[in-house]
């Protein structure tokens, strides 16, 4: 074959780069395939969207590409024109096929044979295919075809591809796809009936929210149990071991309130974001997040967006950073500027720490008003896109089948979230509290001095009066918001460093925080996210209407509740 004569030329020629393009339809497999191969950990997804710019990576000599998803050549968007560009110039194309729409995709199958010699077909979702009591076969798909049709593990098609020893086909034109495989139960079995269902579809996810946030957040269910073990284990005992470990008065402040009061003061949220992040994935990876796409299309139509702006929503409970990169899928620039406005109001996961911080004290059981706090941010963003005026969003995505999510699947997902936040935590994190606490303990002098009398505490008092309404009158407060604008993770590791004995506000103020933390603009990677997708202008104007409207929902709220 080509391939094995480009693959041995390209080894023996170290300048020439053999690029492999992993294409296919939306929805088929291909970053899943992509991050086998290359060892990566790119975002995966059951919707159409998750891939929105080519990614590339070399291993074993051989560069793979990542490209959005196509259906065709004649490009719907300008990921769709990339995709095509990079298939165009490729030594090598993967189509990554999903085998229960494998009619649907032998169009765009042919038009890359066509493109290119060098194509082999890479057959995925086999066992779904299988549990449907269908099959395919390879050999009689692969001489009607007139390529190699693979159905291998992701290391097999690796060792393949380095050594330039893919199968051969020979042409054909005896049918591929044989009685069995359409099988009796190819239709939409009932789970998908359940789940296509409008009522039944958001009654589930609204329930799967609730009953997410009573696990996390109810003081006898196992989020509260394992975060109140993680304080005891690294504040208390880690960290006073290390306070009467050290004798030094200023060093011991810095060790034990600088850095295990705030960088464990934010780990101790582990087992409750783990939680979020657990549903989220069983709602993606179980193909629930993709039917609640498109039954909420006409309910999302009246929004002034679409069923598309689902996956928009639920992945900013997630991060709104990677919410705001969903959106790079949508044709109509109007719904996406629309509906990057409103993802700040969906509270990510890293407005959860900030949230119990101030609830804590006041309710043995949060769980309530948190609840109450994220379906505000929802119907809010809701409320503000209907208002908004701009074009429809069509909605042209696969649909995902309803099946039992690969418990290895969801396990390397997990594990990837939760050592991200780590990872933030012990790094980001841990910089911002080094700097806060020496700020907080250095004069303008340079000398060590009270909080109170430090260079944070005199910038701090500059602009503390912005928070006044809200009844806040405590400088720290006042610095732990504005560290939120840099990571939501800083605000409750700020106010773990700065007020060690903890907080002492009352009803109106603590919840005037939390609604103004819902509100305000997401963090800096948020903020650069929709400059890349809506430019720096219009992202700035947004950040400082939803900054306005943050403050004046805070002084409301503050107002009404001192009123009780």
């Amino acid at each position: 074959m080509a391939v094995k004569r480009k693959v041995a030329k390209a080894a023996a020629a170290e300048e020439k780069e053999f690029v492999v393009v992993l294409a296919g339809n939306p929805n088929a497999g291909k970053t899943t395939l992509f991050n086998a191969l290359t060892k990566s950990h790119l975002k995966t997804g059951n919707f159409h969207g998750v891939t929105t710019v080519p990614a590339r990576k070399k291993t074993d000599g051989v560069t793979y590409c990542d490209v959005p998803g196509m259906y065709s050549f004649n490009s719907y968007t300008m990921e769709e024109d990339s995709a095509y560009q990079s298939s165009k110039s490729a030594d090598l194309i993967i189509n990554v096929v999903d085998a229960t729409t494998l009619e649907n995709s032998l169009n765009l199958t042919r038009r890359l044979i066509e493109l290119n010699s060098n194509t082999v077909v890479y057959l995925t979702k086999l066992d779904r295919l299988k549990s449907r009591g269908g099959k395919v076969d390879t050999q009689k798909l692969s001489a009607f075809l007139g390529v190699p049709v693979l159905s291998c593990t992701a290391k097999e098609l690796k060792r393949m591809v380095a050594s330039g020893n893919l199968p051969q086909a020979r042409k054909s034109a005896e049918i591929a796809l044989s009685e069995a495989y359409y099988g009796g139960n190819n239709g939409v079995n009932r789970a998908e009936k359940l789940f296509y269902n409008k009522a039944f579809a958001l009654a589930f996810f609204v329930a799967a929210l609730v009953l997410t946030f009573f696990i996390t957040f109810h003081p006898s269910m196992p989020g509260a149990l394992l975060k109140g073990l993680f304080e005891t284990l690294l504040i208390d005992k880690l960290g006073g071991a290390l306070g009467s470990a050290i004798s030094n008065p200023v060093l011991s402040s810095f060790v034990v309130d600088g850095i295990i009061g705030g960088v464990g003061g934010v780990l101790s949220f582990i087992p409750q974001i783990a939680i979020l992040y657990l549903v989220l994935i069983l709602l993606d990876e179980s193909g629930i997040s993709s039917a609640l796409t498109f039954v909420t299309d006409g309910l999302f139509e009246k929004a002034g967006l679409s069923g598309r702006a689902a996956f928009s929503l639920i992945s900013g409970f997630g991060c709104t950073a990677a919410a705001i990169a969903t959106t790079r899928g949508y044709s109509e620039d109007s719904a996406r500027r629309k509906t990057i406005a409103v993802l700040p109001f969906i509270p990510c996961g890293a407005k959860m720490p900030v949230f119990l911080t101030f609830l804590s004290p006041l309710f043995k059981n949060p769980f309530p008003v948190i609840c109450a706090l994220y379906f505000s941010g929802v119907a809010l963003a809701i409320i503000i896109s209907a208002i908004a005026r701009g074009k429809k969003e069509g909605l042209i995505s696969e649909v995902t089948p309803v099946c039992l999510p690969q418990a290895g699947q969801v396990a390397k997902k997990l594990c990837f979230q939760v050592k991200s936040f780590i990872i933030k935590v012990t790094t980001y994190v841990f910089a911002f509290c080094t700097l806060s606490w020496l700020l907080s303990h250095v004069n303008f002098t340079q000398g060590i001095c009270a909080p109170e009398d430090s260079i944070l505490g005199v910038f701090s008092r500059a602009v503390a009066y912005l928070f006044y309404p809200m009844g806040i009158r405590d400088w720290r407060l006042s610095y732990a918001a504005l560290t939120g604008f840099a990571a939501k993770e800083n605000v409750a590791a700020t106010i773990a460093m700065l007020i060690p004995e903890g907080l002492s506000l009352g009803l109106a103020p603590s919840v005037a925080m939390c609604v103004f933390f819902l509100c305000c603009p997401a963090c800096i990677s948020a903020f650069a996210a929709s400059v890349r997708e809506i430019g720096l202008k219009r992202t700035a104007l947004y950040n400082l209407a939803q900054l306005a409207f943050a403050f004046v929902l805070a002084y409301l709220t503050a107002f009404i509740l001192s009123l009780l």
